[in-house]
């Protein structure tokens, strides 16, 4: 951890400079292992002939947006493996809550349920006054157009402010295409500390172009760069220092490790990202840098039964400004803890659940969940200035009603009592799963 601090740290251009090459570098080293790999896996498996396929129990989505999933176009030869993954790659779409794919000489048939895609937004938890709720309305099709493409907006209350995002997102499982997110954000947070009493309001207006790589079969791996910029300007200072305002331009190369199977119940396999954020912010003359590594996994203990993980960690270098920093708090990272007073260098934090799952009518369960949230944190004061580590855990239980025709949306309910670095009770609800 003190090497990554060092690293986060530097403030020479050459740092910069050899970081991008570096990417570069390892990007197309990584691309070359994937074809390797591919062709390593073809030779080594199972072959069969394809001529056609057939996919039933479509509504809007059309065929075109599940053929582009197979590696490559009919005719052709696939190997078991990839007939696999192809089946994985529908799943993880997200659009439809039963996907099987079987194989009749040179045919293949996709048996699918399609859900209903377009879905409300909808988040309250509970804070420590009516000012620190979290408060989020908004509204996503999942399916533009047929093509397993996001088109959404919001409007969030939250860090005593308001907060609107827009964004159309085309998926990323097209072992041949570049997707493409755009996302557009205006944020008003008030800046607070857990041991000050002074507070700032920070703008923050911009947004974000993310280019995602084709996602070759043979290897999970995924790459992906996002470009990110916003304006951002301080009012409303009660206190001594007026941080500066400016413009951050930044560039956020992503890897991940995809093995993770999606299901609305029982998710199973894992996924490991790992995110470097080189950035700059004009007028204030700031580096800002961040690194991010991210772990999820599903293991089930049964037909209805898995255990969830999701842990993160994450660091950003010492600009001394604390508008630069890391956000832990109920919405995401420890549940009861707030969401508005600690901003960190570093962090690290593991969400740890057990749901089972109970069905109560075709398409439709109950789920039950016990979880316990933990972390530890490093936090700036208002002037930059680094406090000692502290810890966070918590304990709850939750439940879920999931209606399984609906693309990610769900009822949820956790009640839960922090212990550390207080002790407070919560109550958050959602219509997603909460990691």
């Amino acid at each position: 951890m003190r090497h990554a601090y060092a690293f986060l740290g530097s403030s020479p251009i050459r740092v910069r400079f050899w970081l991008a090459l570096s990417l570069i570098w390892t990007l197309n080293y990584l691309t070359v292992f994937n074809v390797a790999l591919a062709a390593q896996d073809t030779a080594n498996d199972d072959i069969v002939s394809i001529t056609t396929v057939q996919i039933e129990g479509l509504v809007h989505t059309e065929q075109a947006t599940i053929l582009r999933l197979l590696p490559r176009p009919l005719p052709a030869e696939f190997t078991r493996a990839e007939i696999e993954e192809f089946e994985r790659r529908v799943r993880n779409l997200s659009l439809f809550d039963h996907v099987q794919v079987t194989r009749d000489g040179r045919s293949l048939t996709v048996a699918a349920q399609e859900k209903i895609t377009l879905a409300p937004i909808l988040n309250f938890t509970s804070g420590s006054s009516t000012k620190d709720l979290n408060a989020t309305i908004g509204l996503v099709e999942y399916n533009l157009f047929g093509t397993g493409t996001q088109l959404g907006g919001q409007f969030n209350y939250s860090q005593r402010g308001p907060n609107v995002d827009l964004w159309i997102s085309q998926h990323g499982f097209e072992p041949d295409r570049w997707a493409k997110e755009i996302k557009g954000s205006y944020n008003v947070n008030g800046i607070r500390f857990a041991d000050s009493t002074t507070t700032w309001t920070r703008n923050r207006f911009g947004g974000e172009l993310e280019l995602k790589g084709p996602y070759l079969y043979g290897s999970p791996l995924r790459y992906e760069v996002v470009l990110k910029a916003y304006r951002e300007q301080i009012e409303d200072l009660n206190g001594a220092r007026r941080p500066p305002n400016g413009y951050y331009v930044g560039v956020i190369p992503e890897l991940t490790w995809d093995k993770y199977h999606w299901h609305d119940l029982v998710p199973s396999g894992y996924r490991i990202a790992l995110e470097l954020r080189p950035g700059f912010m004009f007028g204030a003359n700031q580096q800002r840098h961040e690194a991010k590594l991210r772990y999820l996994q599903g293991i089930p203990m049964g037909a209805t039964t898995v255990f969830m993980i999701n842990s993160v960690a994450e660091a950003v270098n010492n600009s001394g400004n604390p508008n630069h920093s890391l956000l832990l708090g109920s919405i995401a990272g420890v549940r009861g803890l707030s969401d508005n007073l600690y901003r960190n260098r570093a962090q690290a934090y593991a969400n740890l659940e057990i749901r089972h799952a109970i069905s109560v009518a075709p398409r439709w369960a109950v789920q039950g969940v016990l979880f316990s949230d933990f972390g530890t944190f490093q936090s700036f004061n208002e002037d930059g200035t680094l406090h000692d580590w502290r810890r966070a855990i918590n304990v709850g239980t939750g439940i879920r009603v999931v209606p399984t025709f609906l693309s990610n949306t769900l009822l949820r309910v956790d009640v839960g009592h922090l212990f550390s670095p207080n002790h407070n009770t919560l109550v958050q609800i959602g219509i997603t799963q909460y990691f």
